[in-house]
């Protein structure tokens, strides 16, 4: 028998068969006159009545000769025989599944075949499309259904119910880990660095308690973001880092309030150190207090001892730059800021430190002439030489720099006469040194006048007398020197 016909129904085609065999499903209304039919070579699928090959079974009366209906699956006298002449004929048939596309096969790719009851169903290239009108009733019913065992259906179902439930479990989950997630910050005059901070710290997941701030464009308005969720009202100290403030002075700013849902707004800040908020990295010391809900909506609990312990608290230390512009822009003023407020600290400490050391100069070329002058006198009256050049050439600037000194210890800015401040190397030390080295000069010129004829044993007692007071104000030119400069070289750093 030349098997070469298939026939579609419910959702896959079946075949191929003989001309006989399709007779016979004709016979025990395993198929019908609508039944679509093809067969390789065909263009298009068509209903059993319509095509050429089968009009004989319409010509006449087939009578029904069979008390049972069989099934597609053929006679059982014939089962051997169809699944075998089926199985040498998959190569040639195609794999018609009309109602599903398929991608076309590489040639990389074998045919595989599945079966349904005892007919081998073969997927190779697909016959053409079966029209839509012939598997649809007029209401849009599918006219051809597979019979599914009640069992399977069920614990398809069951699966199925099973699976969807499962999902949505997960789907909830994950809807309750995230819910954080999507937290979006829109906060107006507030630069986008800092806003992207405040939200990353929101959603940040730590058990650690973590505060994140940032200061508004028009620095009037503290914001602050917290990744624990709730009411909590916060305690926040900040204290400026030395250096690192667009300003010389230590500042300290306390700030109270309150964070709703991870976000707090602060508009009070009180300063409890220095004249005036500065711009800058801070040390931020946060303490926190999270008051239980219940303890919240019923304040007379609050007084119970076990209601009291559902609120906690929490603290919080960092460093954090407290500015409206963007953190490359602070860095590019603080270094501005640094190099210009370094050179007017160090102005007055160099200043001093010039005028010290311009001291120190003239007690050595005081020293240097006298003891010069003194080697050389036969007489102590030979002393005028050193008296002349001293009121000459030393004199003058000595009482200029006494009396600028002076001058400069009387001046407010340098809180000459502010007792609570330390100030280092006073100008009012200038001016005793200045008094000291004119007070030398003038006693010794006194003394050795005294000595009409200098003997060696005069000599080396004037000698000693002079080496003596000079040491003495050496002494004070060094501790002078060494102050300024150790101040000189801190400011520098």
């Amino acid at each position: 028998m030349n098997k070469e016909w298939f026939v579609f129904k419910g959702t896959h085609h079946l075949g191929p068969f003989s001309i006989e065999e399709m007779e016979e499903f004709y016979r025990v209304e395993e198929i019908n006159s609508q039944t679509m039919v093809w067969k390789e070579g065909s263009e298009r699928w068509e209903p059993l009545s319509k095509t050429k090959a089968f009009h004989f079974l319409f010509t006449h009366e087939v009578p029904v000769e069979v008390v049972t209906k069989p099934t597609l699956e053929l006679p059982k006298h014939k089962k051997k025989e169809a699944v075998k002449s089926n199985a040498q004929s998959a190569e040639d048939a195609p794999p018609p599944l009309p109602h599903i596309p398929t991608l076309p096969k590489t040639p990389q790719e074998t045919v595989t075949h599945h079966s349904v009851g005892h007919v081998e169903l073969f997927d190779d290239d697909l016959p053409p499309p079966i029209p839509l009108d012939a598997i649809l009733a007029p209401r849009g019913q599918v006219k051809l259904r597979i019979k599914s065992n009640d069992k399977s259906t069920i614990l398809s179902r069951i699966t199925l119910i099973s699976g969807i439930v499962i999902f949505a479990v997960i789907i909830g989950w994950y809807a309750l880990t995230q819910r954080d997630a999507g937290i979006q910050l829109r906060i107006k005059g507030l630069m986008p660095v800092y806003l992207e901070k405040l939200e990353m710290t929101a959603i940040n997941k730590s058990s650690r308690f973590e505060v994140a701030l940032a200061l508004s464009l028009d620095s009037l308005t503290l914001w602050g973001s917290t990744n624990y969720p709730g009411e909590i009202f916060a305690n926040i100290q900040l204290k400026s880092v030395p250096k690192k403030v667009l300003g010389t002075e230590d500042v300290v700013v306390t700030v109270k309030g309150e964070f709703k849902n991870h976000i707090g707004k602060f508009t009070r800040m009180a300063l409890t150190q220095g004249t005036k908020f500065l711009p800058g990295e801070y040390a931020v010391h946060v303490e926190a207090r999270e008051t239980h809900f219940l303890n919240r909506n019923f304040k007379s609990l609050s007084g119970i001892s076990f209601f009291k312990s559902l609120n906690k608290t929490y603290s919080y230390n960092d460093t954090t730059l407290i500015y409206a512009g963007t953190p490359r822009e602070f860095e590019k003023r603080i270094i501005e800021y640094s190099a210009s407020i370094t050179g007017e600290m160090l102005k007055p400490y160099q200043d001093k430190l010039e005028r010290v050391q311009t001291f120190e100069s003239i007690l050595n070329a005081t020293s240097q002439n006298y003891l010069m002058e003194l080697e050389r006198a036969k007489t102590g009256k030979s002393i005028s030489l050193f008296e002349t050049k001293f009121i000459k050439e030393i004199s003058p600037l000595l009482q200029t720099l006494i009396v600028k000194a002076s001058e400069l210890s009387k001046d407010p800015k340098f809180n000459e006469d502010d007792s609570s401040k330390q100030v280092i190397a006073p100008y009012r030390e200038q001016v005793l040194l200045g008094k000291q080295i004119g007070e030398m000069a003038s006693d010794m010129i006194t003394k050795t006048e005294k000595f009409k004829k200098l003997r060696d044993i005069d000599k080396t007692a004037l000698r000693s007398e002079f080496d003596k007071r000079a040491k003495g104000i050496k002494l004070q030119i060094d501790m002078n020197v060494k102050k300024l400069e150790e101040q000189i070289q801190k400011i520098s750093k």
